[in-house]
């Protein structure tokens, strides 16, 4: 089962392990949203990033292109930290940068206001406000596991629907990068009606470790 995952609207990543203070009254949005033709076509939007690949600055530019004024803010050094393992890194800020992307680094998000949201200095821990219309969370996603776990729940009826076991995969598992859940895809398939190897691959790989000597 591949039934994906959603992104959170609860600032809840890398940086909060919690989800931070929010007026109801501020308009606030996910990628899903975006990616739904919904979310805003005007006015101030804050997109606070902490996924730190390619999604939040693809977001940015989406929202220019709409009419929308953006700040993008991150609590990384840097826009799209995660892109610098890909090459990608100084092409993205630079791309975002001559849009008129007002960028904010290594500022996190510390509370949502019904016209402005707090943002934290990573450091210093020093608040300052910044007026907003609405605000854009790309932060972490969970998995859809719920028709899963309906499926174990009826294991009894299995044998008679012809069912020998059910597995989850790609990002209802564990959401990641596109890549990743098309390698799930392929591997499930490669090891279809084999035993279940868990987190050990089907490939040889060099695995580096200390001598005692």
């Amino acid at each position: 089962m591949a039934t994906g995952a959603t992104w959170r609207r609860d600032a809840v990543a890398r940086h909060h392990l919690r989800d931070v203070a929010r007026d109801p009254a501020m308009p606030t949005f996910t990628p899903d949203d975006l990616m739904d033709d919904g979310g805003p076509s005007e006015g101030h939007v804050v997109i606070y990033d902490d996924d730190h690949f390619y999604m939040g600055g693809v977001l940015a530019e989406l929202l220019i292109a709409r009419g929308c004024s953006v700040t993008l803010v991150t609590p990384a050094t840097c826009v799209s930290e995660w892109t610098g393992f890909t090459l990608e890194q100084r092409f993205i800020q630079t791309r975002l940068l001559e849009a008129g992307v007002d960028v904010r680094v290594t500022r996190a998000l510390a509370s949502v206001g019904a016209d402005h949201v707090s943002l934290s200095c990573t450091y210093t821990g020093r608040e300052e406000p910044m007026s907003a219309d609405a605000v854009v969370l790309v932060t972490s996603r969970v998995g859809d596991d719920a028709l899963y776990r309906g499926v174990l729940e009826q294991r009894d009826i299995w044998p008679d629907a012809g069912i020998r076991s059910v597995r989850l995969i790609g990002d209802a598992e564990a959401p990641a990068p596109i890549a990743w859940a098309t390698y799930a895809g392929r591997r499930y398939a490669e090891e279809l009606d084999g035993a279940d190897r868990g987190d050990i691959v089907p490939f040889r790989r060099e695995i580096a470790a200390l001598s005692e000597t």
